[in-house]
């Protein structure tokens, strides 16, 4: 333990309930870091410790406990609602929101009102560039979401003062009814020239869901610069998200002796973020450690000393709430079970790997649900974001359905092409190229290409910051830190029924794809047949295309649905589990 500590939670997604520790070596629940934080507050206090709580948005869209009961209107915000709550009601000293509060709609509106309702939290809820208007509502007016910043004072009675801010992606929100500023006015602000400036704290903290990547970093050193000015030597520490990376930078814009970190705390649980420091002379350089720690009881118990018996007796009570909401949905209803496990993100993609997620979707499950019947061959194209967690061999529960699809279930949709350009479309997308069909090349975010890629990591070759490699350095003088394995599918990728490949050049295939991806390959289809199919294949339509519903199963639904009809009680009342 340092003078200061902060512990940081990030992209949480709503895995409250955490991994299952014998598959993935994680499994701490949000009760066991609560308890964790709640031992380090206690153990420490007599010392003059402090110990800072932290999140930095992304609570919900991930799990059952803020995703599930969509099918029944707005009955499904009200699982929002309470996700919300009970996560805003934990023990954090400040907090922010992240993209997936405020794109949706109903979420946005839930989460204004749910602040306003509950002024406490309100208080350590930062979002300085953020604001609400209740779309389709004429004549009403911007009002702050949340909080501009924070300034309390610790047990000890040191003096913290916290700023809460959100990267700009105003284009995926407005409809949601909600507006955000461009970061960097925040410094021209008058709360924060004559409030902000003014609190002569004893340690600064920079919090929000905007990463520390080569994008975004500069808008954390303009704040940064603003407050060093007028404070040259008080600490200032940024805590990020978004990226779902393990990230840790010193010395911001260069600053030397370093006196400021920057931390991003990984994504689901899996990561609970650590910095400490002592308390140094002006001028000097502090004393910093900081661990990015792999979040499971055991982990936890042992950083505290605590009794595991008595630790997880305080975990529990923590977790009650929780555990309610999951059992009023009826999260741990029972749809059937897998022989194997099949991982996501967390070994390299294979296309021939039978065991693996994607491919378990798209050669097995979708072909025995998803298609009508008498329907023909066909080519189904998916990206790598519709899809976002594990499926583990075992029973397989109505929360397992929501990790592994969280999104909004989506139609299929079909229309019928060549055989010759249904091929060719998923290659077309994934070749680099300045078209804006295409991708560029460079390093995407998830909100860079939504909805046509809903995906969460950093895509491509992430762009060579040299003004960061100059004025940051990395955090490995404090020692190592567990990296994350983050692999993914390629961006796109079709997969062919049987009887496909011994079609001729123009025979008509159904071109099945998801909803949300229909609008990204249109023009890539109709670019293919001017160039080859409307030469070749006579009779070609040379109109606009005509999309029609493929089947009645949901995007959603194909897993669910398979492990359903294939998982089989014996007479003998032993079960036979879904298997290839």
């Amino acid at each position: 333990m340092h003078d200061v500590n902060f512990v940081h939670t990030s992209d949480i997604h709503s895995w409250y309930l955490g991994h299952n520790a014998n598959k993935t070596g994680w499994g701490a629940n949000i009760g066991d870091v609560v308890t964790f934080v709640d031992y380090l507050r206690k153990t420490g206090a007599p010392r003059g410790q402090d110990v800072i709580f932290i999140d930095t948005g992304d609570q919900t869209h991930g799990g059952g406990l803020s995703d599930a009961d969509k099918p029944e209107g707005t009955q499904y915000m009200l699982t929002v609602e309470q996700a919300l709550l009970l996560h805003t009601s934990l023990p954090y000293d400040v907090l922010s929101p992240g993209n997936h509060e405020l794109e949706r709609e109903l979420v946005a509106r839930h989460l204004f009102e749910m602040l306003e309702s509950h002024p406490g939290i309100k208080e350590k809820y930062l979002a300085a560039n953020v604001f609400y208007k209740p779309p389709n509502e004429p004549g009403a007016e911007r009002r702050r979401l949340g909080t501009t910043h924070r300034t309390w004072s610790t047990e000890s009675g040191r003096k913290i003062t916290a700023i809460g801010v959100m990267f700009e992606n105003q284009n995926k929100t407005i409809n949601a009814g909600v507006y955000i500023d461009p970061v960097d006015t925040i410094v021209n602000q008058k709360w924060f020239t004559e409030q902000v400036l003014t609190s002569h704290p004893d340690v600064f903290l920079l919090v929000g869901h905007m990463s520390l990547s080569a994008k975004e970093r500069p808008k954390w050193r303009k704040i940064h610069e603003a407050i060093r000015k007028q404070h040259p030597h008080t600490p200032i520490f940024i805590f990020a998200g978004h990226t779902h990376q393990r990230e840790c930078i010193m010395g911001i814009n260069g600053e030397n002796p370093a006196r400021s970190l920057g931390i991003e705390s990984g994504r689901y649980l899996e990561t609970v973020g650590w910095v400490g420091y002592n308390l140094t002379a002006p001028g000097k350089t502090l004393e910093l450690s900081r661990m990015h720690i792999e979040a499971n009881r055991k982990n936890l118990i042992r950083l505290t000393g605590s009794i595991d018996s008595v630790f997880a007796h305080s975990s529990e009570n923590v977790m009650r709430p929780f555990h309610e909401l999951a059992r009023r949905f009826n999260l741990d209803k029972y749809i059937g079970c897998l022989k194997y496990d099949y991982p996501w993100d967390t070994q390299v993609y294979n296309q021939d790997d039978p065991l693996h997620a994607l491919n378990l979707y798209r050669n097995v499950a979708f072909p025995d649900v998803v298609p009508p019947k008498d329907s023909g061959p066909y080519a189904l194209l998916l990206n790598d974001g519709f899809m976002r967690g594990p499926l583990y061999g075992g029973a397989f529960t109505l929360n397992d359905k929501f990790v592994n699809t969280p999104y909004d279930s989506q139609p299929f949709l079909t229309t019928k092409i060549p055989k010759m350009v249904a091929e060719k479309v998923a290659g077309v997308l994934l070749k680099p190229s300045p078209n804006p069909v295409q991708s560029s090349g460079e390093a995407l975010s998830e909100d860079s290409q939504r909805p046509m890629v809903q995906g969460r990591y950093l895509r491509g070759v992430i762009a060579k910051d040299d003004r960061a490699a100059r004025e940051e350095s990395s955090c490995d003088a404090l020692g190592p830190s567990p990296p994350l394995l983050q692999a993914w599918p390629p961006q796109y990728g079709s997969t062919f029924s049987k009887g496909f490949h011994e079609l001729a050049d123009c025979d008509e295939v159904d071109f099945v794809t998801l909803e949300f991806l229909k609008d990204g390959a249109e023009p890539v289809i109709e670019k293919l047949m001017k160039e080859s199919a409307n030469q070749r294949c006579k009779g070609t339509s040379t109109g606009k295309l005509v999309w029609q519903p493929y089947g009645t199963t949901s995007s959603g639904d194909v897993i669910k649905n398979w492990v359903q009809k294939f998982t089989v009680t014996r007479t003998d009342g032993t079960t036979k589990c879904a298997d290839q």
